[in-house]
């Protein structure tokens, strides 16, 4: 990726290669000040900062995260010809950087209009096991470190992939300093497989749902406590849901999500992510659906391993079959 280029789109399903694409922007720009315009959910602002020049600085720097006209959303139909005009319009001094945690379709017409202006676009597509696997083994040679014997077996394992996890797996590495033996690894890494229980919702939210419907079925088959599980996806569902109403009271951005529900900022960009993906009507329906399995648990009417299991594919085929509605319409 060039050097600060004045126009910049940086889209795609995993989110920490988009993340770290934005922050060697914000690193190329040096002491430079940056307006940061978070799910505007106006477009007049947004397209003042497009076409607008600095009046006392010889350059200025916009950062565009989850642009409702480039993610998908319904409200995104809305002002893009009018973005397009604007994007053409941009002034020479003024840099922009696109950031969408999700894949832009080809035809978009803001990608098109930022193509067409010469800016440039980086894609970062879901990865496969074996390109994570290749990923941390680049990241363990880029950052000189050393791993034991079976050490990316378990980071893989404990981190379920996670690349921003796995990311934080290797600080622990690089800060314990000496070579590492597998168990010494082990025990830096106690604690990174509960990450594992809190990773379906964000599996199911992701381009291929069943994926989450098969972590949940793995994490079962394992003796996970259901109780747990449960648990954990209930108080998920509950923060979808307050994230919900705080996008219709119109605080959209991940610092008015976190204020809100009085989460870390990295909370709120989660869940926002999971909002996105995943309607209110859905997460409704499926806590309710949590709810009724516990009930039946407690009532020792139901199998909880199965009815979790049921649960798991169904939530997948409903929202598949949304985005397969969504997408024919």
């Amino acid at each position: 990726m060039a050097d600060t280029p004045g126009l910049l789109l940086v889209h795609g399903d995993e989110a920490h290669l988009v993340d770290r694409a934005v922050q060697r922007w914000r690193a190329s720009i040096g002491g430079g000040d940056v307006e940061v315009i978070d799910s505007p959910s106006r477009l007049e602002p947004l397209i003042a900062s497009l076409v607008d020049m600095p009046l006392f600085a010889t350059e200025r720097f916009v950062l565009v995260r989850d642009l409702a006209q480039l993610t998908g959303a319904r409200r995104g139909a809305a002002g893009v010809d009018e973005l397009s005009r604007a994007i053409a319009m941009r002034a020479p001094s003024t840099h922009v950087c696109l950031a969408v945690r999700g894949t832009v379709a080809p035809a978009n017409p803001i990608l098109v209009a930022v193509e067409k202006n010469g800016g440039q676009v980086v894609h970062h597509p879901s990865l496969r096991p074996s390109d994570r696997r290749q990923w941390l083994e680049g990241q363990v040679s880029e950052r000189a470190l050393r791993l034991p014997s079976g050490g990316a077996d378990l980071l893989l394992r404990c981190t379920g992939g996670d690349l921003a996890a796995l990311s934080g797996e290797l600080d622990k590495v690089a800060a314990h300093g000496a070579p590492i033996t597998l168990e010494q690894l082990r025990r830096l890494a106690a604690g990174t497989e509960q990450l594992e229980l809190y990773k379906v919702l964000d599996l199911l939210a992701g381009p291929e749902p069943a994926t989450g419907a098969a972590l949940l079925a793995d994490l079962l088959a394992e003796g996970r406590s259901t109780q747990y599980l449960l648990s954990i996806l209930a108080g998920q569902l509950r923060d979808l849901l307050m994230a919900h109403a705080l996008i219709l009271r119109g605080q959209r951005g991940a610092a008015a999500v976190a204020s809100g529900m009085r989460i870390p900022a990295w909370r709120a960009e989660r869940v926002l992510r999971t909002a996105h993906a995943i309607p209110a009507t859905l997460a409704i329906e499926w806590m309710r659906d949590l709810q009724r399995i516990d009930a039946g648990v407690k009532a020792g009417q139901v199998d909880d391993t199965a009815a979790l299991h049921h649960w798991g594919l169904a939530a997948a085929r409903a929202l598949s079959a949304r985005r397969t509605t969504r997408r024919a319409s």
